[in-house]
């Protein structure tokens, strides 16, 4: 009782009112009793696949033991990166749909363009990043010693690759999801979009849980002893922070969707919902508004952090724990 009056009472702050985001989360299903959407084509199921796939090797070549082959991983993370900075700069910028989106349903959603901007202009910068990165480890000789385990300084093969995959995942389902929210609804792609989406959004959440057991299994390496008291306060609490968001926003969007009667989209499968239709409207504030801007600050702050460690306080070995 206590959380849905702090909600209500954030809604009504941000300017919105319970009856227009009760009718927003309907929409935002895709799918619902009053929804008509295109039936599911291979496509659908095609591309989250391609995604998926791209995403694990990538992860597995960036932690193999040949120097050549870790570079192969780090210049595919790089064209990941770049791909999605040309899908925004080309695809998207030229849609139109950035300058006459789906009619604002809520304050916020005028700063979606804003937001796909800064996040194609991040993919960007990362691709860059990444693609120096791999032509300097095409150079060296060194092999990577890991085993499956984690170890007492740094993560091991098993946990670097559920890290990376879910890197890989998190830089398409943010933007697109995203860009997803503010398709008119008329466009003949909305769907494949929101089937990337949710595909990506369940499989998130299973690597997630993986992940956790993988950890209550092989124990996480300690923070590296250089970093300040504060600076490991924060480090905990952004760890914390994102796995629970890991799981907060798959699971907050399944049951939106579940609420308003409509299916999960996974590949090209339609997921019945488990129970029938009901009030998912603190779950769409959730799933839509406050989770999504908690995850932009947290995810930002964990990846200036990493890269201040490693570029202004020089700390190799904080950085080594996860990156070879």
């Amino acid at each position: 009782m206590h959380l849905t009056i702090l909600l209500f009472t954030v809604l009504l702050a941000l300017g919105i009112s319970p009856e227009l985001l009760a009718a927003v989360t309907a929409e935002t299903a895709g799918s619902g009793s009053d929804v008509q959407t295109p039936p599911a084509t291979q496509l659908d199921g095609l591309l989250p696949l391609m995604i998926v796939m791209t995403s694990i090797v990538t992860a597995w070549c960036m932690n193999y033991a040949a120097p050549k082959t870790r570079a192969i991983g780090t210049a595919l993370a790089s064209v990941g990166c770049l791909a999605v900075a040309v899908w925004f700069f080309f695809f998207v910028t030229g849609s139109g749909i950035l300058e006459n989106p789906k009619p604002n349903q809520t304050p916020m959603d005028s700063a979606k363009p804003a937001l796909l901007w800064v996040q194609g202009s991040a993919a960007l910068a990362a691709g860059l990043l990444l693609l120096v990165t791999a032509l300097r480890q095409g150079r060296s000789t060194r092999e990577l010693t890991l085993g499956a385990a984690n170890e007492s300084q740094r993560y091991g093969r098993v946990s670097r690759i559920f890290h990376w995959t879910m890197a890989a995942l998190f830089i398409v389902i943010v933007p697109m999801g995203v860009f997803a929210s503010i398709i008119p609804e008329d466009a003949a792609f909305r769907r494949i979009y929101y089937t990337i989406h949710e595909t990506l959004g369940v499989l998130v959440l299973v690597l997630a849980a993986g992940r956790i057991l993988w950890n209550r299994r092989s124990r996480r390496p300690a923070l590296d002893t250089a970093l300040k008291p504060m600076e490991r306060k924060m480090a905990h609490g952004a760890h914390v922070a994102l796995y629970g968001l890991m799981l907060a926003l798959p699971v907050t969007g399944f049951v939106m969707t579940t609420y308003v009667g409509a299916p999960t989209l996974f590949f090209a499968w339609e997921l019945p919902p488990l129970w029938g239709p009901g009030n998912g409207l603190v779950w769409g504030l959730l799933h839509k508004y406050i989770l999504p801007y908690i995850l932009y600050i947290v995810w930002g702050s964990h990846i200036l952090g990493a890269l201040k460690h490693r570029y202004i306080d020089g700390h190799e070995n904080a950085f080594r724990r996860m990156v070879s």
